[in-house]
């Protein structure tokens, strides 16, 4: 297993952290949106998780303050996260429809199928992470 951000990566999450704000991942491609993701649940930081998720109307499925009433011990381990996203960097990102998509990955070469990663472009052209975003 393996999972790293590349230094464009962790500069824009780095300044992404720093206040929360969609601005800094503005024309970031939807490969990179997700391992931003992933790194803030490695990182414990569930605040900047949560950012990344899709605030556009009809796909928001439970609010900020829900997500941090969730206990850590649902929020899986750090095997549990690199496991479930191994190789995400590597898979194609595929368009389905106007502004959603999913980033198909191949977690692992023992698994009888690909991995799907949901993604939703919001109406500011942010690409965001779908909620339970995991097909």
């Amino acid at each position: 297993m393996r999972f790293a951000l590349t230094p464009e990566e962790e500069v824009i999450y780095q300044k992404f952290l720093q206040d929360i704000d969609e601005k800094h991942l503005k024309d970031v491609n939807p490969i990179s949106i997700a391992k931003l993701y992933v790194q803030a649940q490695l990182d414990k930081r569930y605040d900047a998780k949560y950012a990344l998720y899709t605030d556009r109307e009809g796909y928001i499925q439970w609010t900020k303050e829900e997500d941090e009433s969730f206990p850590e011990s649902d929020r899986g381990t750090i095997i549990q996260t690199l496991t479930t996203f191994n190789n995400i960097d590597a898979g194609s990102f595929i368009p389905d429809g106007n502004y959603g998509g999913y980033i198909e990955y191949e977690a692992s070469k023992d698994a009888d199928a690909k991995s799907g990663f949901k993604m939703i472009k919001d109406e500011d052209g942010i690409w965001n992470v779908a909620f339970m975003p995991i097909q």
